[in-house]
This record gives structure tokens, sequence and C-alpha cells, in this order.
């Protein structure tokens, strides 16, 4: 290997705890890491060779952050695509490309790129205001119920809303916004796709998720799926179509509902992605190895692994905001086959993903009652 290939300077943008796992992997081989966050206390303040402060959305702030850095890679989707344009002129190497981001950022942008390239996803329509979808209402022009989501900036079930009469509309936002149909699913699947500029493509096992009903946020990832190889390999195949159809370099991850056999695409994550930190103790190359590898455009690792992976998210208990303090944690070490991960996060709110637990056994109903009880066991609270 040529040994200047890690003397290239890798700019992150989004100190969060994507950012943290990533640069563990950097730091595995002394790659130079400068990161750029919204918040002083970034659980990567300390993990990389240089720290900035500044606004992931200001157009001037990251293109000076850029300006330093060989490679730009991203951990977040809500930050200045214009700035990563003008990088992307100045020579530099911004994986996930500016053209692909863009896509991915804006909601309807995304869903008519699904439909402009004949991937199956659920019907939808595009409102700029309130008002307007009042409009269609009165026309008859919505169902119910049906899924509501911003158009930009939503993440971890903030920005999506499951509407089911008239009632719910009182408390949304005025933005753009979609409305989508909604699907009576069996799972919700997700693949994460790596592909790296030379072309070479691989494919995680399609992961199954279970959400927290009232937080919408991912609350089990069950790896691999408890699905049919038939659907395990249509899944992947769907992804790796995405990856090629937006050229994506680095990671994709392509989250799906599974109907009546069927598949539909439901959203896109151009990045590290929650449902994939299994990955870090059950495969051969951790997700975040793999995006590092897809970058630099190394050979692509391994993805496969043996027996049960069950990712358990540990988030903020309701009713408790602060500086955090977790209860029962020394469960996790008395239980076999068990792996913490703490995000360095100081201050807890509710469903605010402070870490997670990776158990993993030969047996899935093994690793799952493992799962579960921590899942009850584990709380976190503030002082």
């Amino acid at each position: 290997m040529n040994s200047k290939l890690f003397d290239k300077k890798l700019g992150v943008i989004g100190g969060g705890q994507l950012g943290k796992m990533l640069l563990a992997e950097c730091n595995k081989m002394s790659i130079t890491t400068h990161v750029i966050d919204s918040s002083e206390k970034s659980p990567c303040k300390n993990l990389c060779s240089k720290f900035y402060f500044g606004d992931l959305n200001d157009y001037n702030t990251i293109l000076n952050f850029g300006r330093d850095c060989d490679i730009i890679t991203f951990e977040i989707e809500h930050i200045n695509v214009d700035a990563l344009d003008e990088l992307e002129k100045m020579g530099k190497k911004v994986y996930p490309r500016p053209d692909t981001l863009r896509v991915i950022q804006d909601k309807n942008q995304q869903k008519n790129f699904f439909k402009n390239n004949e991937i199956p996803t659920s019907d939808f329509k595009y409102f700029k205001c309130l008002d307007h979808l009042a409009i269609a209402i009165d026309k008859n022009e919505i169902n119910f119920p049906c899924v509501w989501k911003k158009t930009k900036f939503g993440y971890d079930g903030f920005g999506v809303k499951v509407l089911k009469s008239l009632v719910d509309i009182e408390t949304l936002p005025d933005s753009e916004m979609i409305i989508e149909e909604f699907v009576p699913f069996e799972k919700e699947l997700s693949v994460i796709v790596a592909r790296n500029p030379s072309g070479e493509i691989k494919c995680y096992n399609t992961v199954e998720m279970e959400f927290n009903k009232d937080s919408n946020q991912v609350e089990y990832v069950i790896s691999p799926a408890n699905i049919s190889d038939t659907i395990n390999k249509r899944a992947q195949d769907l992804a790796i179509r995405l990856s090629n159809s937006l050229d994506s370099i680095g990671l994709l991850a392509v989250e799906m509902f599974l109907t009546n056999n069927s598949i539909l695409v439901n959203e896109l994550a151009p990045r590290p992605h929650n449902s994939g930190h299994f990955s870090i103790e059950a495969c051969q190359s951790s997700q975040f190895q793999q995006h590092i590898r897809a970058i630099f455009n190394l050979k692509l690792g391994e993805t496969n692994h043996l027996g049960s992976a069950i990712m358990l998210n540990i988030v903020g208990s309701e009713g408790y905001s602060g500086k955090v303090y977790y209860e029962n944690l020394d469960h996790v070490f008395k239980s076999k086959f068990s792996n913490l991960h703490l995000y360095g996060k100081e201050e807890t709110r509710p469903n605010r993903k402070m870490g997670h637990v990776t158990i993993i056994c030969d047996k899935f109903e093994d690793s799952y009652e493992k799962a579960k009880f921590l899942k009850e066991t584990i709380k976190v609270k503030s002082k």
C-alpha cells in the first residue's frame, strides 16, 4: 500500500455519535482528522486532530473548514451543500458527492428521484404550506391515515407524524411538507450499501428495525432480518440500484417497508446509520471502517456475520433533562456477548440517543431476550 495514502487530511462535518465512531476507526489508522460541529460539547472534540466550532448551514463556515482538508465527508445531512459544491470545484474530494446529498436532503426531491428512476415507493403529494394542505383536504384529495413529513431537517423521528384525522393537523408546523400514503407494512427493513469511486459495491445483511410507537425512533435493530433469502436479495438489489443511480460514494442507508411480499423504499441516508451499529462487533468490517475504505477508494471489507446480532438504542428517559446519570449499566457486563457504547453526551433529554448495546448470540431468541431485559433495566436519568 502507498504509505502516503493516509497522509491526506479527512474533514468530517458533524461531530455527534456517528462522527465519534467514525473517528475510532480513523484513529486506528492514524488518519489526520478535522471535525466541525455546532456544539462545543461535541463527542468528537477530544478525538480528532483538530476541532472547529461553527454553523454547519453557513456557507463560509463550511467553505473555510474544507479548504484545509483533502477528503471531506459528513455524518449529518443538514449542512450547506452549496459550500460542498464549491469545495468540489476546488479539487477537494467530497464524498458522498454534493449532488447526491442535494437529492437526499429534501424529502420531496428524494421521492421524485424514486419516481423518476422507477424505484418502488409509496404515493405522495407535496405541499408548500398548511394552507395548501387544507385546500387539498377540502377537495377530498387526502385520505386518512397518512404520513406527514417535513421536506427538510427531520431526524430521529422528528419531522415525521402519522395523521389519523384532521385533529392531528392542528399541531403541525407550517413548513414545506410531503404527505405520503400510509403503508400497512409487515416489517421495516434497512440495507446499508457501500460503494467506492472505482465502482466496487458491497451490502450488509438486510436488517429489521423495530420502532418505539410513541417516539417513532428505532428501538431494536435485528441482523439478519427474519425474512426469506428471496426478500433479502431483493432488498439488497434495490440498495445497489439506488447507490449506482445516485452515483453514491461511501455509505448509503436504504430504509424500506415489507408489505404483501413487496418492498417499498421509504427513505435514504447518505452516511453511517443507526441500523448499522451492530456491524462494529458482528462484522469483520464495521460500517465505519467500510465508509473510510470507500471514500479513500480502498478495497471494501467483508460484511457477513454468523449468529444473531441485535442492537438496542439507549435513549433519554421521559421526564428527565439535564446532566446525565445512568442506572443499571452494570447489567450489560453481567450479560454474555453484550457490548456497550456510550456516546459521551453530557446532557440528557427525553428520547435523546445516548448510547447503544449490541448483543450477539447463536440464536435470535437468545439475543432478543437479552435485549428486552436490558431495555427494561437500563435507565437514563438526570442528576
